[in-house]
């Protein structure tokens, strides 16, 4: 299953970069989740083949793994710690070189379903985590989304884009407090020196990602399992995405984290191809020799305001923190359904 994380393509992102972690402390929110399962084996995989001198994880999230979990990761710099981020994080009494705020409820029908508990993790987890980065002088990351451009109008889509984000419908809890946190990055940045930088990702997929998150990738490989029909949403148009494998996603993260300019902001994701969801399913099928029927149906309320289009541009990441995407959109299909056919059981959806 492990072989399913390519875990030398993020090290390759990284780069030499990976050595100023060397013998740093890093407390780092949101690693039961998706991402923060890849961030676990990246931080033991540079710390048993990379670093000159391995570096310490102080994993956090609302539960602590399982034993099983844990045993995975033992002897390899990671302590794990539970902590509810709606509520503040207290300061760790060991010293901190970098902090990275991931934590989040990032699917549509779960933040539905939890919208305050979404506002709390991303507000009160960022000023808790830029407080901890103020009083140990550590360089700061947060992780923010793509959303907060909506349905931009240009393609793609470059960082001083301004989009019009709603207030007042069901994804909004999601959309407007990251934007929100990213003006916390922004403040701390300018009126008391943290060194902090965001980063808004763009459609990460790959091992890891839930089967009962609602997003397009998992629900496409559950069908595929299943063998039943997908319904996918029929807007007045097809949203078009670009989708990035999460080896791409997440050496761009340890790159904006270790080279990320104070209160920058960087789109890590891919510029190409955007395609539209029928355009994936018929993509992932002639690629994988698979037949994953679908139809379109009416969307559900919380995908109703659903952005149309979204497309990075990537130059500024490229120019200023070196990202350079290593996995292309193929091969991460083609780990991700792997490692989906191992995993997942083909629920209703």
């Amino acid at each position: 299953m492990e072989n399913f994380y390519n875990l030398k393509a993020v090290s390759k992102i990284i780069g030499n970069d990976a050595q100023k972690l060397s013998n740093k402390t890093i407390l780092w929110t949101g690693t039961n989740g998706f991402l923060g399962q890849w961030v676990l084996r990246i931080i033991k995989y540079l710390n048993e083949f990379v670093l000159e001198k391995p570096c310490k994880l102080l994993a956090y999230d609302m539960f602590i793994p399982d034993e099983n979990q844990q045993e995975k990761f033992k002897d390899c710099g990671i302590f794990f710690f539970s902590h509810n981020l709606t509520t503040k994080l207290n300061l760790p009494k060991e010293t901190i070189d970098y902090v990275v705020h991931m934590a989040g409820i990032a699917s549509p029908t779960h933040y539905k379903k939890k919208p305050l508990e979404t506002i709390d993790v991303a507000l009160e987890g960022v000023r808790s985590t830029l407080e901890i980065s103020k009083i140990n002088n550590a360089k700061f990351l947060f992780t923010s989304s793509s959303e907060v451009y909506q349905t931009a109008t240009v393609i793609p889509t470059p960082e001083s884009y301004i989009g019009a984000i709603a207030s007042n419908n069901e994804r909004s809890c999601y959309d407007v407090s990251k934007l929100m946190a990213e003006n916390y990055v922004y403040v701390y940045s300018k009126n008391y020196g943290v060194d902090a930088c965001n980063v808004r990702i763009f459609n990460s997929f790959g091992p890891g990602i839930s089967e009962n998150d609602s997003r397009i990738l998992p629900r496409i490989a559950s069908a595929a399992k299943s063998g039943k029909v997908l319904s996918i949403y029929k807007l007045k148009e097809l949203p078009k995405r670009t989708y990035c494998p999460t080896a791409n996603t997440v050496g761009g993260i340890f790159k904006a984290l270790i080279n990320g300019k104070k209160s920058q902001i960087y789109n890590i994701g891919m510029s190409k191809p955007e395609i539209s969801v029928d355009q994936l399913i018929d993509l992932i099928n002639n690629n994988l020799k698979l037949n994953v029927k679908y139809e379109y149906i009416e969307p559900t309320s919380v995908y109703i305001d659903e952005p149309l289009r979204r497309c990075p541009d990537i130059s500024k990441a490229i120019n200023e923190i070196g990202y350079f995407p290593e996995v292309t959109l193929e091969r991460g299909i083609e780990d991700f359904f792997g490692w989906a056919d191992k995993v997942y059981k083909g629920i209703e959806h």
